[in-house]
């Protein structure tokens, strides 16, 4: 039986160039040029930017840039989002609950999937589909959570986008609820950074998520130039940092910052 045709469209891949090539949807497949990808071998995807270019990139062994027409781009996103090759649980889900400890006005419980691969997970609905990579994730908890005036058990799920720690909330049957924190868990793990901060380590970590620059945050620790540099050098090794400026001006990255909410919390 042949596959449905869904979508017929000219699209672009990049390989160091970009090259004109067909794209075929069908009810099970991606046929893109002389390439078929099963949608069920994809593991994963997400938007990229490519010499400013919004695309779209599909992680089958290997990855794969596609530069759809724009008035396709969402709907081609969508579509492979939700027949990828990941485990897809029916639940409810707030978003963005809270950005930087704030609550979000504009945020609300959307029915839809919550969906994990092997480096992200996702929430899928009609309206939004959102990854967050697993290397963003910051903490997995339970906890109660009033959920339309009633007191109900939700999985928190704390990660970071744009520097910021942002809550998001999944509520489903608690067996399934479970399952998802221990299998989120174990990723979690997997991830995380193997590094144990020192106190002056989670003071500066902190200090630098605050916005200080270098020669401020030497002044307040009251430590030389060369052990400053020593403390970014470990941060950065570790993952937690990258250097921005040659004078070792550093940015945090998703797990710096999620180590500072932890600080934050003990």
């Amino acid at each position: 039986m042949t596959d449905k045709i869904h979508l017929r469209a000219p699209v672009k891949t990049y390989d160091g160039g970009w090259v004109d090539v067909e794209l075929v949807v069908t009810d099970s497949s991606l046929i893109i040029g002389k390439r078929s990808i099963p949608l069920g071998e994809i593991e994963d995807l997400e938007d990229v930017d490519i010499e400013g270019v919004s695309c779209i990139q599909i992680k089958k062994e290997d990855k794969f840039i596609l530069k759809l027409p724009p008035n396709l781009h969402q709907q081609v996103f969508k579509y492979i989002a939700f027949n990828l090759k990941a485990d897809k649980f029916a639940v409810f889900f707030l978003s963005s609950a809270t950005v930087g400890g704030v609550v979000s006005s504009n945020a609300q419980w959307e029915k839809g999937y919550f969906s994990v691969t092997d480096e992200g997970f996702w929430f899928l609905s009609s309206k939004n589909q959102k990854r967050i990579p697993i290397e963003n994730l910051g903490s997995v908890k339970t906890d109660l959570r009033d959920v339309g005036g009633k007191q109900r058990k939700v999985l928190v799920l704390s990660h970071v986008e744009k520097s910021n720690v942002v809550t998001s909330l999944v509520l489903c049957p608690e067996s399934t609820l479970e399952m998802l924190e221990n299998y989120l868990q174990r990723l979690f793990e997997k991830h995380k950074p193997a590094i144990k901060l020192s106190e002056d380590e989670m003071q500066i970590l902190t200090l630098i998520y605050s916005g200080l620059d270098f020669a401020s945050i030497e002044n307040i620790i009251g430590i030389s130039t060369d052990g400053l540099n020593s403390y970014y050098d470990r941060l950065v090794d570790a993952g937690m940092a990258k250097v921005v400026k040659i004078r070792k001006e550093i940015e945090l990255t998703p797990h710096g910052v999620s180590m500072v909410d932890k600080i934050s919390k003990r």
